[in-house]
Formats: structure tokens, sequence, C-alpha cells
């Protein structure tokens, strides 16, 4: 049985409802999983209770936006109390933040694409199994590109950034995990920090982070030998987790294929 402790539904940017996650790692042999939307916990409460039913081990996710080294890091918090006032408030601020990027782009494009309009975006309800959120679905929709990910440069383009965001640190955000009795996992750093990725683990650490996600698609084999040092030097667990968001991406359910005892896990 393998691990996927990474995975995105339909309650944030995937095409794949709880249900089908479930389905799908049942498929694929996947015997531990966790759902780990953008900044919501509602798929991983929807999940839960399915994943026990089918017989998965199950631990309870969600993935917070915060600032690192100048860069949007994105932090697995994995079996948290998900009642806890404070982490709740962080989860809550850091998606209308993200949620605000949208709004902001939006607002900054109007004066240029006459065909766009702010009234109809507010009307337009969001189609959760198109994947992806309600600005690249409306960019689409009204001829502005082809396919949803190809609205992504345009939010660069504008000048909307996750430096100019306002998101909290990430020393802020594990600080809350922690206080909620859960544990706070780096993800794929080296998609995220490129060069500076031991450069990031090093502060990550000192901030007092718990692990690292070491086992990633877009990881090369090298790079994860590396990682994985770098976790048993410190002591820091090690995840796996595909990233997997259904058609709006290419990685499915269980893609790294990693053996739980692969890991260092809790």
């Amino acid at each position: 049985m393998t691990v996927d402790l990474h995975i995105h539904s339909t309650f944030s940017d995937g095409t794949l409802t709880p249900r089908e996650i479930v389905e799908r790692a049942k498929e694929r042999n996947v015997g531990r999983i966790a759902v780990c939307d953008h900044n919501v916990v509602e798929g991983s409460l929807a999940a839960e209770p399915l994943a026990r039913a089918a017989g998965l081990r199950f631990v309870p996710g969600v993935e917070i936006d915060s600032m690192l080294l100048g860069a949007d890091a994105h932090i697995l918090c994995y079996g948290a109390d998900f009642s806890s006032p404070e982490l709740m408030e962080l989860i809550r601020d850091a998606r209308a933040r993200l949620d605000d990027m949208s709004d902001r782009l939006l607002d900054k494009m109007l004066a240029d694409f006459p065909q766009l309009s702010a009234e109809e975006y507010a009307a337009m309800p969001m189609d959760h199994r198109q994947g992806g959120w309600k600005l690249l679905q409306y960019l689409k929709n009204k001829g502005l590109t082809r396919a949803l990910k190809d609205a992504l440069p345009y939010y660069g383009r504008y000048g909307v950034t996750y430096e100019g965001a306002g998101f909290r640190s990430a020393e802020d955000v594990a600080r809350a995990i922690h206080a909620a009795g859960g544990r706070a996992v780096l993800a794929h750093p080296g998609v995220t920090f490129g060069e500076k990725t031991f450069i990031a683990l090093e502060v990550a650490r000192e901030m007092g982070m718990d692990g690292v996600e070491c086992c990633y698609p877009k990881h090369s084999p090298e790079l994860t030998k590396r990682l994985l040092g770098f976790c048993a030097e410190h002591g820091l667990w090690t995840t796996a987790g595909s990233d997997c968001h259904g058609a709006f991406g290419s990685a499915d359910v269980g893609e790294t294929r990693t053996p739980e005892e692969a890991l260092r896990l809790w």
C-alpha cells in the first residue's frame, strides 16, 4: 500500500469530489490519504468518513498559503484541530487573500477588455467540475483563453502577485498549526524555491517546521534523495504527495507510488 498526503478536491481547485478521491485511491492501491485543499478544510472533513468507511487510513489536512524568503510557500497542515479559532481564522484569512487576488486582477483588466463585467462575474456560478477557480473559468468563458491555465500569466502581467497579497509568514502559520495540535510540512520545496531549496529548508527548520514533502511528481530522483537525507539528518518527517487536482493538472492520486515504509511519518 502506498501513501498520498496531498490531494485537492472540488472544495478548492480540483475536479474530483471527496468520494471520487476515495474511489481513485482504492483503485490505485493507495492506503493512506490526506485531502489538502487550498485554505479550506471542508474537503478534508467530507472525505474523512468516506475514507474510513472504505478502509483507508486518513489524515485530516489543509494546504495554507504563507510567505517564506519572499515566495509563496505552501504549508501542509496535518492532524490539527479544525475547531481551533486561531487556526481557522488564519485559514479563512489566507482564503480571502487568495480570492482577493482574482478580484483585484479583474478590476485591473476591466479597462482593457470591454467584454468583461464585474457584475457578470459576481453573478456567474462556479463550476467545480472544471477545476481551477472562478476567474480562470470566467476569462475562458469570455474567450480570453482557450484553457483555464492560460489565464495565469495575466496575474503577473497586471502586477497581482502573491508577494503583494499580504499572506502571513510561514512561521506564523506553523505556530498556529502547532497550537491546534497539528504538524506543519513544507510542500514541494523544489518547485517553490528552486536553487534556494536548501536555504529555505534551513530557515523553515529553524521556524519549527515538522517535515518536508520529499516525494513529489516534479522532484527529480536526485532532489528527492537529497531531501530525504536532509530530513534524516535533522529528524524531520518525510511525506509524499501527488498534488492531484484531477483534470486541472497532470498528476493522478498516488502518482509518486511511495510505500509508507519509505517515509518517516507520525
